[in-house]
């Protein structure tokens, strides 16, 4: 009797602790989840904001023939140029030249990259990227800081919201979270610092 009453009480211990550690490691788990995606936005956002940025920059101080600050704005994608070493154009064509002619754009998953992704150049930058509700990724404002309505007119932008949304399953067991979503959003501003083509 004593044996078996000592076998049940090990038996409650064990279960309990099993439980608990059960939960702790789906937390943990979730957690690194969520850090991920929150990595993910944050890196994508900081290298978009940097080359928003530099958008304009002419190295002779004028722009290149063919070159422009924003070449193209939806609220999807955006295309930017920049002469940043100075060489007189804006081709991006060698690793000299990297940033001079960008584009970021929404596109569909790859087998490398998945869900909805956010393409620089045609590289994917960022996976699983979801538009947060009632919002655009770029959203434009002119100098009176008015948002600008429909496609805008590359002259008349001087800022841009960026929001960046990365969204992914939740990690947890099935039936704890099932069709639940792990997401983090991250919002930034940019102010265009250089003017559509060359010094005013």
């Amino acid at each position: 009797m004593e044996v078996l009453g000592a076998a049940a009480c090990g038996a409650i211990v064990l279960t309990t602790l099993y439980s608990f550690y059960r939960e702790q490691l789906i937390h943990l788990v979730v957690q690194e989840t969520r850090t991920a995606t929150l990595e993910d936005a944050r890196g994508a956002l900081d290298i978009m904001a940097r080359e928003l940025r530099n958008a304009g920059y002419w190295g002779s101080g004028t722009a290149p023939a063919g070159c422009q600050r924003i070449v193209t704005a939806t609220a999807t994608s955006i295309r930017i140029q920049a002469d940043i070493n100075g060489d007189g154009d804006c081709d991006g064509a060698t690793s000299t030249e990297v940033g001079e002619d960008v584009t970021y754009d929404l596109s569909g998953a790859t087998p490398t990259c998945p869900g909805a992704i956010l393409r620089r150049n045609g590289n994917c930058l960022v996976a699983n990227i979801a538009a947060p509700p009632g919002q655009s990724l770029f959203t434009y404002f002119d100098e009176a800081d008015l948002r600008i309505a429909g496609v805008p007119q590359p002259d008349l932008i001087k800022r841009i919201k960026i929001t960046l949304s990365v969204e992914v399953a939740d990690p947890s067991p099935p039936g704890k979270a099932a069709g639940r979503k792990i997401a983090s959003t991250l919002s930034s501003s940019v102010e265009l610092r250089n003017p559509q083509r060359g010094l005013p």
